[in-house]
């Protein structure tokens, strides 16, 4: 995705506005993240006394399974990020900021897109906050069906403990 800023930077605004959808044709990205191709991307860049930054955010989906029921879905991650726009990169291999070079007067996202997706996919996923799971004795889908099993498992070394309550 490329955003056309030399316009922008030639002339006295000091803010501009960036909304699209993008589009991922990397195949092989595709199939690692399980993503949709359809990425939405929204941004302002601005002019900071002797500087350029981004601030963007990102939406994307990507099929899941849930950690708990173990059902697939569709997860839906907005993150967001900051960068600064460069004519050039800095040799300091110890900053921390994303720095994006501007080329023949557009800055490329692609990259910084792909990063961030990685970045911002959970590691465990829920398909609802409130997802009841799967029964850890029969395996029935706790949000589908109630559980016929008996839930008097106890742990055999507590006991003693319930002695204590007979009196």
């Amino acid at each position: 995705m490329l955003i056309r800023v030399n316009k922008f930077l030639s002339s006295d605004a000091l803010s501009f506005n960036v909304n699209e959808n993008f589009v991922i044709d990397d195949e092989d990205f595709l199939a690692k993240t399980h993503l949709d191709k359809n990425i939405e991307f929204s941004g302002d860049i601005f002019k900071v006394e002797d500087s350029v930054l981004l601030t963007g955010t990102i939406k994307y989906t990507f099929a899941d399974v849930c950690a708990r029921c173990l059902e697939d879905f569709d997860n839906t991650v907005v993150t967001k990020f900051e960068a600064v726009i460069v004519s050039k990169l800095s040799e300091d291999e110890e900053s921390d900021e994303i720095q994006l070079v501007i080329t023949d007067g557009c800055v490329n996202l692609d990259e910084i897109i792909k990063q961030m997706i990685y970045l911002s996919m959970p590691m465990k996923s829920l398909c609802k906050q409130d997802c009841k799971g799967i029964c850890p004795t029969c395996g029935v889908n706790l949000n589908l069906e109630e559980c016929k099993c008996e839930n008097n498992l106890t742990d055999p070394r507590f006991n003693k403990l319930k002695d204590l309550l007979k009196d």
